[in-house]
């Protein structure tokens, strides 16, 4: 059922859609903020609408004007909030963080810290770009945010940064040269001097590989994922992918979240650590630099080995999934859990639930506030001790939080 309705909106959800209520029901409706008065059209599901917005009656006082015009007029799906003012958008993720705590992890919690980025614009040193197919020619670019099948042409990124913007438009030029395949993805990093490009998907054999790197800045290093088949580095270069798909979108805001967990793991003066999904062990070698005897856990071989090469015993790195070892890993003095966005197997909650003993402490770093919640109710022998939230993506509806839990009846 679908009808056009009149609606205020209350509050922005995760996700970065608006809130309405209407005859008690929830209506979302994206590109909306608080206190606007909207006209959308709405269609009724099970338990909720889905509102498209149609005018604006009145806006409400935290809307601004988008600065890209990929976001208006190509509905790009990539940000989610440049229509609302970066005051409100730190707001409403700490609503978000705080919310999913009580509500799902029903955590009695005072609203988590929201440490701002410094920049708002041009913070991305990477971008993961889809490559389509139209006719002969190659374009690529963002899914729309209302149709996820529809690629736009990407001529430019507001939150990219301009060195990121400018390898980007050499690999677009340079698109014809690229493996067959109907549906690619090419990641692109640029971190000060160093230049990486990953292509992902596309036939067994791609014969313009080196016309393709040619074509790209000098010293730019360029891997290869076929659909069937391992990573490979195609440029002539020999080093190994160290961990570039770990490589921090916002460098300044990650160095401060990690400096968090840090500080977390080193006020409880552990002897052991563990450091579950640990990608490239940047937070295990800042840990052992602390002296503390870290086991990194990582599935990612590539990565896992970047780690190693980082470490010295008595730490180590593990490559292999931490559902498949954490138990024999345990007990550790603290525990540091940094899982994608799905959150923690429930094996692995399970596990931790176990190990919850005096003196212990569990960091968690969620880039996800319902699965955190949803991790938390797992694991009721953890109290959260402290709150914090990262703006790691300004103009976008994601939120990074680091919950530092002890042992303790839950609150």
């Amino acid at each position: 059922m679908t009808e056009t309705l009149t609606l205020d909106i209350e509050a922005i959800a995760a996700g970065g859609d608006g809130v309405a209520r209407h005859d008690g029901l929830v209506v979302f409706v994206p590109r909306t903020v608080p206190g606007d008065r909207v006209v959308a059209r709405v269609t009724r599901q099970r338990k909720f609408g889905r509102g498209q917005l149609e005018r604006i009656e009145r806006a409400g006082a935290s809307r601004v004007e988008p600065r890209c015009r990929h976001y208006t007029v190509d509905d790009c799906g990539g940000c989610q909030l440049q229509h609302l003012d970066l005051a409100a958008q730190r707001a409403a993720k700490v609503a978000v963080v705080h919310d999913a705590l009580r509500r799902i992890g029903r955590r009695q919690v005072a609203p988590p810290v929201m440490h701002a980025a410094p920049a708002a614009w041009r913070y991305r040193q990477r971008i993961a770009v889809a490559v389509r197919r139209r006719g002969d020619a190659r374009y690529g670019g963002f899914h729309c945010a209302t149709d996820p099948h529809r690629v736009f042409d990407l001529e430019d990124c507001l939150i990219a940064d301009e060195a990121v913007m400018d390898l980007w438009r050499s690999v677009r030029a340079a698109a014809g040269h690229l493996p067959p395949g109907d549906a690619l993805r090419v990641s692109v990093r640029v971190a000060g001097a160093e230049r990486a490009v990953l292509v992902e998907g596309g036939a067994a054999a791609w014969t313009d590989a080196a016309a393709f790197v040619a074509a790209l800045p000098p010293g730019t290093g360029v891997w290869w994922a076929p659909d069937a088949g391992r990573r490979r580095r195609v440029d002539g270069g020999t080093d190994a992918f160290a961990g570039a798909s770990f490589a921090q979108v916002n460098p300044a805001v990650a160095g401060a979240l990690r400096q968090c967990v840090v500080a977390h793991v080193t006020s409880r003066a552990p002897r052991t650590a563990l450091d579950a999904y640990a990608g490239a062990g940047d937070v295990a070698e800042a840990l052992q630099a602390a002296g503390i005897a870290v086991t990194a856990v990582e599935m990612d071989e590539d990565a896992a080995a970047a780690a190693a090469r980082r470490l010295h015993a008595p730490s180590r790195a593990i490559a292999a999934r931490v559902e498949d070892v954490l138990a024999r890993l345990l007990p550790a003095d603290v525990v540091v859990v940094n899982p994608p966005r799905t959150g923690l197997a429930e094996s692995v909650a399970h596990a931790m639930e176990s190990a919850a003993r005096p003196g212990a402490a569990l960091v968690y770093v969620s880039c996800d506030p319902a699965t955190l919640g949803r991790d938390l109710a797992r694991m009721p022998s953890w109290s959260v001790a402290r709150l914090d939230a990262f703006d790691m993506f300004p103009q976008t509806a994601h939120v990074e939080t680091v919950a530092l839990l002890v042992p303790g009846a839950v609150a």
